[in-house]
């Protein structure tokens, strides 16, 4: 096997094993056979690493902290190893604590020495997300640790992703100082976060000291690509968007995502700053009251997903929505609309007037439609607005599929789908 494998060109082995992306146990096996095949399976196998809580049917089968130390001792081993790593995904706590109260709810990112070694091998990663299943607090946060994250930010010369879930700031200032060591971000995403309104900017200043004498008094703006705010309670966004200095850079915004934000005035205000730069748009309007958005500037939009969960509102937000985008010069560009029903299908109605106005002549570039219902092919009123499609079928891609199902399902979660900020 030895021999015969080292008669194949480099290229060819790379080739099979990228095939085996997902396949763990196999780049386990190959990572074994010799020293060509192993940085290729190295790479698949560590390019993404959660550190979580795991489990199976039989409970949990491993703990976070125990994932990161054995972690470390694979990094520490095999150097190289922490050089694969592009995605990073922490969860602090566990879902598990109410019946597996051994594992510490809320503090093991914080105990566990291990994780801020970890950060100083991370030299390409690419994608951070830290999350836990409780409300991380960056108040009560030890100095350590907000030192060491501030220090792991400001020396990662190629992060260019950031999710932070279920956290909660004291201020504006708070989180625009942490972003200010992300200085190649290029994608943010705040989720089930709440940024308060505390004035006082100097007492909740961050004290973190970071490393090679850099300064966390200079904040300095992020230029993005990629924003969501999905269920975020942010009372100054408005500033910390459009203030004198403004907290990041939205000029070249190619992407929005906003999930149940309380004011639409100010998202408004931010599709009207970004302009013709915003190529895609996925909103999920909650509670907000049915009106016509303001997208004259937003000119070169390619796709746009509405997430509808109010069924009194449901069809109009649509009809609304994208009467608005007919209205404007993206009616021209813009190639694929998808609309996510997550009211029961017997409620929705309408369904001509949605043909009619997607097959206008306006939508000349539209190439693909995907329309999520809560009920199965065969129930009538998937049938109904199935049968009541029949002009758009003529004009576009169209497909009508069951919401809830993980094989028909669109992908729902706000993540991004741009990818040249992840690339080298």
């Amino acid at each position: 096997m030895s021999n015969s494998t080292l008669r194949l060109p480099q290229e060819l082995v790379d080739h099979v094993i990228d095939h085996l992306y997902n396949d763990f146990s196999t780049l386990k096996s190959c990572s074994s056979v010799s020293k060509a095949w192993s940085p290729t399976s190295r790479y698949h196998l560590f390019t993404k690493v959660s550190l979580k809580a795991g489990s199976s049917g039989h409970g949990v089968t491993s703990f976070p902290s125990a994932r990161c130390q054995r972690l470390l001792s694979v990094i520490e081993s095999s150097p190289e190893i922490g050089g694969y790593i592009r995605e990073l995904d922490i969860c602090e706590g566990s879902p598990f604590h109410p019946t597996h109260p051994e594992i510490h709810a809320t503090t093991w990112i914080t105990s566990e020495p291990a994780l801020l070694t970890i950060f100083k091998h991370l030299k390409n990663l690419r994608h951070l997300e830290i999350s836990a299943a409780s409300t991380l607090y960056w108040k009560t946060l030890p100095a350590a640790f907000q030192n060491g994250l501030c220090s792991f930010l400001a020396t990662s010369k190629h992060l260019t992703y950031l999710k932070l879930h279920s956290w909660c700031f004291p201020n504006f200032t708070s989180l625009a100082i942490l972003l200010s060591h992300c200085r190649h971000l290029k994608g943010f995403s705040l989720s089930s976060t709440m940024v308060g309104e505390d004035d006082g900017f100097a007492e909740h200043r961050l004290g973190c000291v970071i490393e090679e004498g850099e300064s966390c008094d200079v904040i300095q703006s992020a230029k993005l690509d990629v924003l969501t705010l999905d269920f975020v309670t942010f009372g100054y966004l408005e500033y910390w968007l459009f203030g004198e200095t403004p907290m990041v850079d939205v000029s070249s915004l190619r992407e929005l995502r906003v999930s149940h934000f309380s004011d639409s005035t100010v998202i408004e205000k931010l599709l009207l700053a970004v302009g013709n730069s915003l190529e895609h748009l996925h909103l999920k309007p909650g509670l907000w009251r049915v009106r016509p958005l303001d997208l004259t500037r937003t000119t070169n939009l390619r796709s746009v997903r509405l997430t509808l969960e109010e069924p009194d509102t449901a069809m109009d937000w649509a009809l609304t929505l994208l009467s608005c985008i007919k209205s404007t010069a993206s009616s021209s560009t813009i190639e694929r609309i998808a609309l996510e029903f997550f009211v029961g299908a017997k409620d929705i109605v309408g369904w001509s007037y949605l043909d009619t106005l997607l097959s206008h002549l306006d939508f000349a570039s539209l190439r693909q439609v995907e329309i999520g219902l809560f009920a199965s092919p065969t129930q009538p009123d998937f049938i109904r607005a199935d049968a009541h499609l029949t002009g758009l079928k003529g004009r576009a891609e169209l497909r009508i599929y069951q919401l809830g199902l993980k094989s028909q399902r669109s992908k729902r979660q706000l993540s991004p789908r741009i990818s040249r900020y992840e690339e080298p």
